[in-house]
């Protein structure tokens, strides 16, 4: 069924809508290669030419809808990461965005797939870990390292494999619920005591209550 011309001024709402129809095509599908411009817009109900007056190519409108669910993570971590870090709490700060991660993915299992499981062949410019998210991360480690909480090397690369390990938490503890995982919580503190040295403790966020067992 076509729909109906918008008005004058509605061209953004339009435009969202042609970003949440292909977010929602990539998380159904899982490539990249299965979603059309035709696809696109027939689950809006408007004509290619009206997704070529707000984008340039199927690319494009791709690379938006991901770059928009990295914003979307980006602020859960800094929500879970703010208050300890006004606090000049950075071990608190780190783990607190470390945790918003995983309740993000477990929430959002859509749009995690869509950024880390889906097949892309668009990419944004510098990948993952070029974004808002990942930066966020390399500022938390950078800053227990400065409080003498971390131990000392590349930030960069000790943030990769922080994410290399938040990932496979997120993507077990929702491909297997069944098996007996240890508070989430519990697991975060080792993988931060593991992967950069920080002192034992109990991971805390403010904002809302910290989930206590696996997503």
């Amino acid at each position: 069924m076509a729909r109906d011309r918008n008005r004058r001024g509605e061209g953004d709402r339009l435009r969202d809508e042609l970003l949440d129809a292909t977010e929602a095509l990539l998380t159904e599908t899982g490539d990249e290669r299965a979603v059309t411009v035709r696809a696109i817009v027939g689950r809006v109900g408007v004509t290619p030419p009206s997704l070529y007056r707000h984008f340039g190519s199927k690319e494009e409108v791709v690379r938006e809808a991901v770059s928009r669910r990295f914003s979307s993570l980006a602020r859960a971590i800094g929500t879970g990461a703010g208050p300890p870090a006004e606090r000049g709490d950075a071990a608190g700060a780190l783990r607190g965005g470390c945790l918003a991660y995983l309740r993000w993915a477990a929430d959002e299992p859509g749009g995690y797939a869509l950024l880390f499981t889906s097949r892309r062949d668009t990419v944004l410019p510098g990948g993952p870990s070029g974004t808002e998210a990942f930066e966020a991360l390399i500022g938390g480690v950078a800053a227990c390292q400065q409080a003498g909480l971390a131990r000392t090397g590349d930030p960069h690369r000790m943030a990769m494999l922080i994410w290399a390990g938040l990932h496979g938490l997120a993507s077990l503890t929702s491909a297997r619920p069944s098996i007996d995982w240890p508070p989430i919580e519990e697991l975060v503190d080792d993988l931060l005591a593991g992967l950069a040295g920080l002192p034992p403790g109990t991971a805390r966020t403010e904002g809302g209550p910290a989930p206590t067992s696996a997503p």
